[in-house]
């Protein structure tokens, strides 16, 4: 399953949630997530803040009161621990949470296209499903 969080007007969150990702907060730590994000297949955001334009990798996890800053790439795999501050900008990979490098502005405007080609996939898959009940097409019946 994927999700897109699509606000419909001009400044939305162009968010996408993809595939096996678990999305999770604990009482008193919530989880923010901030417009044009990308969080990777399977990654794991536990009571979390993440920055606006970020990417979380595959398979990445980041724990509780950590907080990612906007335009920032968390590696596929990588672990941001607990109470981490990641600034912006920032590339993090490794099981530590070690900021590696920063983003130049080239990079940051890519995060940003990476962003909106998921907003387009999520036009294009609407617009193409086809809802099947014993082989029979209901999809204009559907209020999708």
């Amino acid at each position: 399953m994927r999700l897109w969080l699509i606000r419909r007007s001009n400044d939305g969150f162009r968010t996408n949630i993809q595939d096996g990702a678990v999305l999770h907060a604990d009482a008193g730590v919530p989880l923010t997530i901030g417009a044009g994000v990308t969080v990777g297949h399977r990654a794991t955001l536990h009571g979390c803040t993440v920055g606006e334009n970020s990417l979380i990798g595959i398979g990445a996890t980041v724990l509780n009161k950590s907080v990612i800053g906007k335009n920032c790439v968390i590696g596929a795999h990588a672990l941001v621990p607990e109470n981490k501050i990641v600034p912006d900008g920032s590339v993090v990979l490794g099981n530590k949470g070690e900021v590696y490098r920063t983003l130049t502005d080239e990079q940051i405007d890519a995060l940003k296209r990476g962003a909106e080609h998921y907003v387009q996939n999520q036009n294009w898959f609407k617009e193409s499903l086809q809802l099947m009940v014993n082989g029979d097409d209901i999809t204009s019946q559907s209020k999708l």
